[in-house]
């Protein structure tokens, strides 16, 4: 069946918050996606042997780095996330085998506290690519704090304690995020929470840093760390400094430096840069 069209199908009626990007608009029911029916590899099943198809559901998260639809796993009825990412060029192409390359060796990670990623697939004939992750009906932090407000001292408490083991077992396998936010941390219906987006994560070297001058800028510019910002090599202190300013979000209401009103993306990674004093409370 590869990754073609196969049949019409009836969208399933489960929809949710669910995004794992600080831009990202959430678009909740609001255009029912073509339904389609594709091939899942990789994840719990054996990727050598395994084809699972799926059926598309709605669209219910966008993003700088792609949309999300709801899935439906065809053999196990299981609802499934799954991120759908277009390329137009052979550059593209390539930045996106090595992103899949990256998201296969987390699907190693077997955590409560991270959430689970069941494969990728890249279709070369409609220039996508699919990462499929087990779907979350809670949405992520974020999206409590744009419904809800600023959370309560018990509620940060209790998630930050759960990121900071969820970062704990991540960092022991010589992973780092790189780009930790509330947008990235997903929530389930029973409170616990589930570190999600693994597009900008690296693993370590034998010093336990990564080399910023082999890498692209990525991340949040509220939430990166300023030796992220100046390129000058980083490893797991940046995640805690994402954490800090996560909690800062989280008990605030709004990113670290928000109430900066510096303009521009350049301006505010400048001032992280260089800055001698932490970030003002609100």
């Amino acid at each position: 069946m590869g990754c073609g069209i196969s049949s019409k199908v009836e969208s399933t009626s489960i929809r949710g918050p669910q995004t794992a990007d600080q831009s990202s608009t959430l678009t909740l029911g609001l255009l029912p996606a073509p339904r389609e029916s594709h091939v899942l590899r990789g994840g719990g099943h054996d990727s050598r042997n395994s084809h699972v198809s799926w059926r598309r559901g709605d669209l219910i998260g966008t993003g700088a780095n792609g949309r999300v639809y709801l899935g439906l796993e065809e053999d196990s009825g299981a609802i499934i996330a799954v991120k759908e990412m277009a390329f137009s060029n052979e550059q593209e192409l390539e930045e996106l085998a090595q992103m899949q390359e990256e998201i296969e060796l987390l699907r190693s990670l077997q955590h409560p506290n991270i959430v689970t990623y069941l494969g990728t697939d890249i279709c070369d004939e409609n220039k996508l690519l699919y990462i499929f992750t087990e779907w979350v009906p809670g949405g992520s932090i974020q999206a409590l704090i744009t419904k809800f407000g600023r959370l309560s001292e018990a509620i940060v408490r209790k998630y930050v304690a759960q990121l900071l083991v969820g970062l704990k077992y991540l960092h022991e396998q010589q992973v780092i995020h790189r780009d930790i936010k509330a947008a990235n941390i997903l929530v389930d219906d029973r409170g616990t929470i589930k570190l999600a987006d693994f597009g900008s994560s690296k693993r370590l070297d034998s010093m336990g840093m990564i080399n910023n001058g082999n890498l692209s800028l990525r991340g949040t510019p509220y939430f990166m760390a300023p030796e992220v910002i100046m390129q000058i090599g980083h490893g797991r202190k940046a995640d805690i400094w994402s954490v800090g300013c996560t909690i800062l979000q989280m008990v605030t209401g709004q990113p670290p430096w928000k109430n900066l009103r510096l303009g521009t993306p350049a301006a505010l990674m400048f001032h992280i840069a260089n800055a001698q004093s932490p970030p003002p409370m609100p």
